[in-house]
């Protein structure tokens, strides 16, 4: 599929089948700040976008469905254009062609594929990323959104993780990372010839599912041996027994002797048992339960609440300290990701 030419920089249409699964409509335009736009909303990438050719040329035409914390899409730009990002702060993305060639540049490595070969990089949340893309090329557009992939790898790993990095990228046509690129082609080949599955909450949330664990599992992150290990890795009760109870109630103004005291344990102990087991000290847990609280009502809620209620609703009592730590987190300030 490639985006259809044409002269007038105004275009902006549906592509005249009505909204696809997901509740997004498919779109077509050849103006650039309509399609850096549609792009940065809806896939969660703020880009800048250059025609390398005509600009007259430029025909950007997708297609997109929402699965809960996954997004994907197939885009085409009817040219060659180059698109560069400072960062995507709130996601991770992963661009597959489907046809034409992709080069792109993440982390000071660079990355060359086309649909029948090559590598492809995994965008973090921060650091810069360029892409350029021939007239012929058509990509599969994957964006993971960042506080679901970590939690998702909490899980699985019963603790604490860091910001994930993957170093050399992925290879979608072999081994785990092909993987990867069927289902997102299974997803492409329904957009193309809607069959109304998506529209079912059961199979769109299991291929949600599906996606975001084999990302998880597919792609060349820190923790990827850890996660083929087998052996579970579980918390002493003293540290289950204080993460229960700040789990329990985040917003709780806790404190690392009160902590000691429900675990049964000495406050060293304590803060010992999270260093060694969840590679983290009480408060810092704590921290991070409340963000992830209360980055989820920015999202779910937006502007229908306040940041200073829910800062204030997840136990932050200074506004500076909440907007600063939340940035750390997510790469956005609470009120830029409020405004979504």
């Amino acid at each position: 599929m490639t985006g259809e030419p044409g002269r007038t920089a105004a275009r902006t249409t549906a592509a005249g089948r009505g909204p696809a699964p997901g509740g997004l409509p498919a779109f077509r335009t050849g103006d650039i700040e309509r399609a850096r736009a549609w792009i940065a909303d809806t896939l969660s990438y703020p880009v800048a976008l250059n025609p390398l050719a005509d600009p007259a040329d430029f025909a950007f035409a997708t297609n997109a469905v929402r699965l809960g914390p996954v997004t994907f899409a197939t885009a085409t730009y009817g040219t060659d254009v180059l698109s560069k990002s400072e960062g995507l702060g709130v996601a991770y993305h992963i661009n597959v062609p489907r046809s034409g060639q992709a080069v792109q540049l993440h982390r000071g490595e660079v990355f060359r594929a086309t649909a029948t070969g090559g590598r492809v990089p995994v965008f973090e949340p921060t650091g810069a990323l360029t892409g350029e893309l021939d007239a012929e090329a058509e990509v599969l557009a994957l964006s993971f959104d960042r506080q679901a992939v970590e939690s998702a790898l909490e899980e699985h790993l019963e603790h604490p993780v860091r910001p994930l990095h993957f170093p050399g990228g992925l290879d979608p046509h072999d081994g785990r990372g092909r993987t990867l690129s069927e289902l997102a082609r299974v997803v492409a080949r329904e957009l193309d010839a809607p069959t109304g599955l998506l529209e079912h909450p059961p199979v769109a949330g299991g291929l949600a599912d599906a996606l975001l664990t084999t990302m998880l599992y597919a792609t060349p992150h820190q923790y990827r041996d850890e996660l083929a290990d087998p052996a579970p890795r579980a918390c002493p009760r003293p540290v289950k027994r204080a993460v229960d109870a700040m789990q329990a109630d985040p917003a709780h103004p806790f404190t690392v002797l009160q902590l000691a005291r429900i675990a049964g344990v000495a406050p060293r102990s304590l803060q010992a048992g999270f260093k060694q087991h969840l590679e983290s000290t009480p408060m810092g847990y704590l921290r991070r339960l409340r963000l992830e609280r209360a980055h989820h009502d920015l999202v779910r809620l937006g502007p229908a609440v306040s940041v200073t209620e829910v800062a204030g609703r997840w136990g932050f009592t200074h506004l500076g300290r909440f907007a600063a730590a939340y940035q750390s987190r997510y790469g956005k300030l609470p009120s830029q990701v409020h405004r979504r």
